[in-house]
């Protein structure tokens, strides 16, 4: 059984004078007071010396920008053009509610998933068996999990669901993003 850690006025003082907002630091301190980083990385935030000056906040400009890029570009990329991290472009982009679902004819491997009703592994294997056709998104190599670096086109898709229906699971698929995909119809998010 976990037992949190009573913090003192002495520890905190110790966290005070001692650290140098570095990770380095950091783990020294947490030897010292027999607690793990992340419990020094909560006091650190709680107390308000953590560096906060390398942030900046987002501009309406770059909001727009943002809204106008997450349809198109995967957050990598995205991140390097904006001169953000890969995090604050996804958390950004989650609180403007853009969606990264809207793309021009093209759809991730996760997204994918969801729609076939069918976990990532499975469909890798369709993948790797060249039953459903798929390139790496801006020619990076897929993450471990292979999920958000697959560019899978719409076609390719309709395709696979038309040539192999039994492969479908009724009970998990999105029967309505399949009834449009083979209708032709727009899916704007």
């Amino acid at each position: 059984m976990r037992v949190n850690h009573r913090w003192n006025d002495d520890e905190r003082d110790i966290i005070r004078r001692d650290y140098r907002h570095t990770r380095t630091s950091r783990c020294d301190l947490a030897a010292k007071l027999g607690v793990t980083e992340y419990g020094i990385a909560g006091q650190i935030s709680r107390m308000g010396i953590g560096k906060s000056d390398d942030r900046h906040p987002w501009s309406p400009e770059e909001d727009e920008e943002l809204r106008k890029l997450i349809p198109k570009y995967c957050v990598r990329r995205i991140a390097r053009m904006m001169h953000r991290s890969i995090n604050s472009v996804t958390v950004r982009a989650k609180r403007l509610n853009a969606s990264r679902r809207v793309r021009d004819g093209w759809y991730t491997k996760r997204e994918a998933c969801e729609i076939l009703g069918h976990d990532h592994k499975w469909l890798q294997k369709r993948i790797d068996c060249g039953v459903l056709k798929a390139s790496y998104h801006h020619e990076h190599r897929p993450q471990r999990d292979g999920a958000g670096s697959w560019h899978i086109a719409q076609e390719d898709l309709v395709h696979f669901i038309r040539r192999y229906p039994q492969e479908l699971v009724g009970c998990n698929l999105d029967i309505i993003m399949i009834v449009e995909l083979l209708a032709g119809i727009e899916n704007n998010g």
